[in-house]
């Protein structure tokens, strides 16, 4: 496995032993060599088994006071979700299978692949497949992201607009990037 853009690697070793006995094993395996990673200058972010940082915690996202699947009615407890894009949007574990939330608006999809061969395809065209071409635009105009940082953009990306709106992209910390496309999704999901 050979990251590119790699903006950080977690330091720690496994630090938060409690959740990484929950962890399937393929991301358990992952976790021994790399555990955690922003890689493709910000384009995908792996959480580890850490207690801190937060924003790199495997355990917030999953089993944490905001922990995704008490927001996004289409994520279920079990769900790991081991990762995220730049712009928020998740990819979690189900039965073995890697699946993606897309955040603003709630949906998931099975992508068909597992961990491993999940790691493949984002190595092999990490623009492609994790449609990081926002961060190709921010990197662009010389934009820069750090750890702990995911992109906002406004309008958000789900929106109809017109063909030559321009989009304001921006860097946010990742928490706070949460927490709004959490109250984004809550807004405008049909419950």
């Amino acid at each position: 496995m050979e990251f590119k853009g790699v903006i950080y690697v977690e330091q720690q070793s496994i630090t938060d032993e409690d959740i990484f006995e929950y962890v399937p094993e393929d991301l358990a395996e992952f976790y021994e060599e790399i555990n955690g990673i922003v890689a493709f200058q910000g384009g995908l972010h792996i959480r580890g088994c850490v207690k801190e940082p937060k924003w790199n915690s495997l355990y917030e996202a999953w089993k944490g006071e905001k922990a995704l699947y008490k927001t996004y009615e289409n994520l279920y407890e079990d769900d790991v979700p081991f990762a995220q894009d730049c712009m928020g949007d998740q990819y979690f574990l189900r039965e073995e299978m890697v699946w993606m939330l897309q955040a603003e608006t709630g949906e998931v999809h099975d992508l068909e692949i597992d961990f491993f061969d999940f790691i493949d395809e984002a190595i092999d065209d990490p623009v492609e497949f994790l449609s990081l071409h926002p961060l190709v635009q921010y990197l662009s105009e010389d934009g820069d992201m750090g750890p702990g940082e995911l992109l906002s953009c406004m309008p958000p990306l789900c929106e109809e607009v017109p063909e030559d709106t321009e989009y304001v992209i921006k860097t946010i910390p990742t928490q706070e990037r949460l927490d709004w496309l959490a109250e984004y999704y809550k807004k405008n999901s049909v419950q």
